[in-house]
């Protein structure tokens, strides 16, 4: 698992009492110690964490295999733009108390281990099919998140990678057209 250095949080304004480390839109247990944040939002963070690894993954993947230029650039994309997305979740994470797993789940080493395995054309059609349904599998967890999440923090990860998650989906739908594919519901 790779380490983000998170910044220590800057001292109270003179005259409020220091808040233990907490963040402040988390509550304290006894002592000043911090509150669990809630299962739902933990589940949240970790399966964000594990489909942003899964992007870069996959994109790394499109940039080893002879396909067409625009699958390639996606690839790049994700790899990019799941790297930065991961750095803000782990940063949230960490925020909120919440441990990271370092592997992918069971669904998504299959995908990948399938992409690892095909070439050319049947890359191309998987790892469109694979990545819009992973998008989509996102997007949807972020609007859940945002209806029924109840740490700030998640939320605000959530709001703000839903569009770059969009993106990345309208980009899949419309390489799909452009090459031929079978476009992605």
């Amino acid at each position: 698992m790779l380490s983000v250095p998170v910044p220590a949080p800057a001292a109270p304004p003179s005259g409020h009492p220091p808040t233990g480390g907490a963040a402040p839109t988390a509550g304290t247990g006894p002592a000043g110690e911090r509150d669990r944040p809630a299962r739902h939002d933990a589940r949240y963070l970790r399966a964000a964490h594990q489909a942003n690894l899964a992007g870069i993954e996959a994109g790394q993947l499109a940039g080893t295999k002879d396909v067409a230029p625009q699958i390639a650039d996606l690839g790049a994309q994700f790899v990019a733009d799941n790297t930065q997305l991961d750095v803000e979740l782990r940063r949230t994470a960490a925020a909120v108390g919440v441990e990271l797993p370092d592997r992918l789940n069971r669904d998504q080493q299959v995908v990948l281990g399938r992409l690892r395995d095909a070439d050319g054309d049947r890359f191309e059609r998987l790892f469109i099919a694979s990545e819009a349904s992973a998008h989509k599998r996102a997007i949807r967890r972020n609007k859940t998140e945002l209806d029924r999440g109840t740490e700030a923090e998640a939320k605000r990860y959530a709001q703000e990678s839903t569009p770059i998650l969009q993106t990345h989906y309208d980009d899949l739908r419309a390489v799909a057209t452009e090459l031929g594919l079978p476009r992605p519901g």
